[in-house]
């Protein structure tokens, strides 16, 4: 009977105020067909008091004690026992009798069995409701471990390949090296500052990919044709963290950046739907890229089924001279 939602003052509260309305009720059903002003009261009070002490003893001693541990014999025979002794104590000791004993243990008998019905029923759902809950919460702490999992994994593959780029334009004394040096530092306060959530600003991570499209661009010396446009992006588009990285390092390292194209293209509708699409010419198509690609298209597709579950398609196209990739995000 306790609830997470309310506080402790309130949830008394409402416990004490559902046994006034009952009595009340009861006392005003009562007065129709009993004369005596004293003997309404003596039954309103002997029913509230041994109704709430069935609730509340069963409710909390009796089902979370016996029943939950698996003492299904001890719980009937003390649920037995606790009915048989409330309705005595009520005739008995009350005299709360009527002309027929029949008539008298069964009408004694019905208040106190509906209230164990109900608290019983009530501790089974409230159960399941937590076991729910709890299910949920593990599930979703699974997911989170293995989301931050798969980014330990994305991030050091990122930097240990930027890292050799940079290696090789600083050994051959490259003009580039420090514009290089300075775009990775950004594009690393990116990575760490930025991904506070599961999700970031839309507009950040585009602002991330054309500093690595920038980065790649001054490492090659032979400059392929590279276009990326975007459009539809607006403040509110929040999007999962480093979720386009992969391709773009696939488009780089495996394609053709010699005499090749890439194309790189982000558009967001107008029912927040996003539309990327990224392709890129390839030299030898005889092991595919996504062969080639190993750990990191496995990655990302896992981030998808994890983030977006439901809400996302990805389409790999391979042909012999070209790799494309084309994501939909549902973004609301």
């Amino acid at each position: 009977m306790k609830n997470n939602l309310v506080s402790r003052p309130l949830f008394y509260t409402l416990h004490v105020l559902f046994w006034v309305c009952y009595g009340a009720i009861l006392f005003a059903s009562l007065s129709n067909w009993i004369p005596s002003t004293y003997e309404v009261w003596q039954v309103v009070i002997s029913d509230v008091l041994t109704s709430s002490f069935i609730v509340y003893l069963n409710y909390y001693l009796l089902l979370p004690n016996l029943y939950k541990k698996g003492r299904y014999s001890a719980y009937i025979l003390a649920s037995i026992g606790m009915v048989v002794v409330i309705v005595l104590l009520r005739v008995n000791l009350l005299g709360m009798t009527h002309k027929s004993a029949t008539y008298t243990y069964f009408i004694r008998s019905v208040p106190a069995l509906g209230f164990y019905l109900i608290t019983t029923v009530s501790w089974f759902f409230a159960n399941l409701i937590k076991a729910q809950r709890n299910e949920i919460e593990l599930r979703n702490s699974q997911l989170a471990s293995e989301l931050k999992f798969l980014k330990l994994q994305l991030s050091p593959h990122f930097l240990f390949n930027t890292l050799n780029n940079i290696y090789s334009m600083a050994y051959f004394k490259e003009n580039n090296t420090a514009p290089a040096i300075m775009k990775l530092s950004e594009m690393m306060r990116h990575m760490l500052y930025e991904d506070q959530g599961k999700l970031v600003s839309l507009s950040r991570e585009i602002t991330f990919m054309e500093n690595f499209i920038e980065l790649w661009r001054l490492k090659l010396d032979e400059k392929p044709s590279i276009l990326f446009t975007y459009k539809g992006v607006k403040d509110r588009h929040r999007v999962a963290h480093l979720i386009f990285l992969v391709f773009l390092e696939n488009a780089f390292k495996h394609g053709n950046t010699i005499d090749g194209r890439i194309d790189v293209n982000l558009v967001v509708d107008e029912e927040d739907k996003l539309h990327f699409a990224l392709r890129n010419d390839v030299i030898d198509a005889r092991k595919t890229a996504e062969e080639q690609s190993g750990v990191g298209l496995s990655n990302v597709k896992k981030r998808l089924n994890l983030i977006y579950p439901g809400k996302h398609e990805l389409i790999l196209d391979q042909t012999a001279t070209s790799f494309e990739v084309k994501l939909t995000l549902d973004l609301k």
